[in-house]
């Protein structure tokens, strides 16, 4: 057996600066001097809650992408992804492209559900943009998300590419191991939550009842001690 015998505070740390290197450590240091704070106690509570946040960005990224796709489906079609004129609105680079890059990329016929567990999360948010108002929003908006807010069809499809974007950078931190203790994470979580709400109110108070986000949040070391 292994025994793990636990090294002084001071020492410990310096093994994990070198273990973890000195330039990552140095942000949780200095957020904890800062705040008069433990370094370490710093990148444990950001461990737990980028753990804690995959549930509800899980959740919210298939309940969108899902609800996009019903929008796309009523508006070209069960077919959407050969469509020609859905297509022809797609730029040849960017998140846009992905669409394209699946059909050049593939060796057989992929169908429709299989695409749409293919695209990545830009893919759904760059729908959101202004050239989709007309062709895609203003027809199928209250069929993709009948609990969005009752205002016009462009403030909406605005105010939710701007939470998706949030959304997105939250996602790329947690995926790239990078601090979000700067972050408003509140915010967040209420992004996520006005977004799957929009498509589904139900499923929000299931996730609610089952995600551990909320919770270490209220744990933060932070918590009151933001300037």
């Amino acid at each position: 057996m292994i025994h793990n015998v636990m090294p002084p505070p001071m020492k410990e740390q310096r093994i994990l600066q070198a273990a973890l290197s000195r330039p990552r450590w140095a942000t949780y240091k200095r957020i904890a001097v800062r705040h008069s704070l433990d370094a370490t106690s710093l990148y444990v509570w950001n461990m737990q809650m980028c753990g804690a946040l995959l549930s509800p960005l899980h959740i919210c990224e298939i309940v969108i992408r899902n609800a996009v796709a019903a929008a796309l489906a009523h508006a070209y079609g069960p077919r959407w992804p050969w469509h020609p004129a859905l297509l022809q609105r797609m730029p040849a680079d960017g998140a846009l492209s992905a669409l394209q890059d699946l059909h050049r990329r593939s060796n057989q016929q992929m169908n429709t559900p299989e695409i749409i567990a293919s695209l990545r999360f830009a893919f759904w948010q760059h729908l959101f943009t202004r050239r989709f108002e007309g062709p895609l929003w203003t027809r199928s908006l209250k069929i993709a998300l009948p609990n969005a807010p009752q205002n016009t069809v462009g403030i909406v499809r605005t105010t939710i590419h701007a939470d998706l974007d949030r959304i997105r950078q939250l996602r790329n931190r947690i995926a790239h191991h990078e601090p979000i203790l700067e972050r408003d994470i509140g915010a967040d979580l209420a992004a996520i939550g006005r977004l799957i709400h929009a498509r589904c109110p139900h499923t929000l108070g299931w996730l609610q009842r089952h995600e551990r986000a909320t919770t270490v949040l209220a744990a933060s070391p932070l918590l009151g001690k933001r300037r």
